[in-house]
């Protein structure tokens, strides 16, 4: 009969195969989910258009201050030449003062303009950054998460190996009990016992009657409990 240890052994490759088949399966998933790239296409063109927009305002307004600074220096030249009568002096002057203060307020709106293209320009980089950053982050994610796919797979021919040698040795009435109480029993058919006589898979008590049926190692003892083989180290 086969010992409670030789299958405890056998649970254990069995656990370890379990654990690398979840989580090939959670790799896979992953890659299945592909890159979490943030779709920000349509905030940058947004950005980009606006900053164009305000990039055309801001020509459109320079155009105009070069054509008020030129009738201004013809203002200015009247204005200073000593031809110009008495009678038009006052009204040079006023279109002159009008023409300094129409360039200055223009002035200020093509700085506000400028500032507000900047940032326009600015946050459409900031979208293509967050873009291509993440398409960066995932090719390295990409890479590494197959080449664990390849670890977890020889992991898995190694455990697969071990567990055929052993299984090879155990008589067929005991490994088809094994595997019909995985089963059952959430992939745990062997429970340990722990020093104060507690099955560590259902956390019962056991008897005194069952501790000492446990002595002998040789002997597969039921838990009442849970029906799991015990096993004592």
């Amino acid at each position: 009969m086969t010992t409670p240890r030789e299958l405890y052994d056998l649970q254990v490759i069995d656990h370890r195969i379990d654990g690398i088949d979840t989580e090939r399966k959670r790799v896979e998933q992953r890659l299945a989910a592909g890159v979490n790239r943030p779709d920000l296409t349509d905030e940058a063109e947004r950005h980009s258009s606006q900053a164009l927009t305000i990039a055309d305002n801001v020509h459109s307004r320079r155009e105009e201050v070069d054509r008020l600074q030129e009738r201004l220096t013809g203002l200015e030249s009247r204005l200073y030449s000593g031809n110009t009568s008495r009678r038009d002096l006052s009204a040079v002057q006023r279109e002159v003062d009008s023409t300094r203060y129409q360039i200055s307020q223009l002035d200020d709106t093509i700085l506000e303009q400028e500032e507000a293209q900047r940032t326009h320009e600015e946050a459409a980089r900031n979208a293509r950054t967050q873009m291509q950053d993440a398409e960066d982050q995932w090719q390295g994610a990409e890479t590494e998460l197959n080449g664990r796919l390849s670890e977890l797979a020889r992991e898995r021919e190694t455990a697969e190996s071990e567990r055929q040698s052993l299984a090879a040795t155990l008589p067929g009435a005991d490994l088809q009990r094994y595997e019909r109480l995985r089963r059952n029993k959430a992939g745990t058919a062997i429970a340990r016992v722990d020093n104060g006589r507690v099955c560590l898979s259902c956390r019962m008590t056991l008897t005194t009657n069952v501790m000492r049926q446990l002595r002998d190692k040789s002997r597969q003892v039921p838990c009442s409990a849970c029906g799991r083989i015990l096993y004592q180290p």
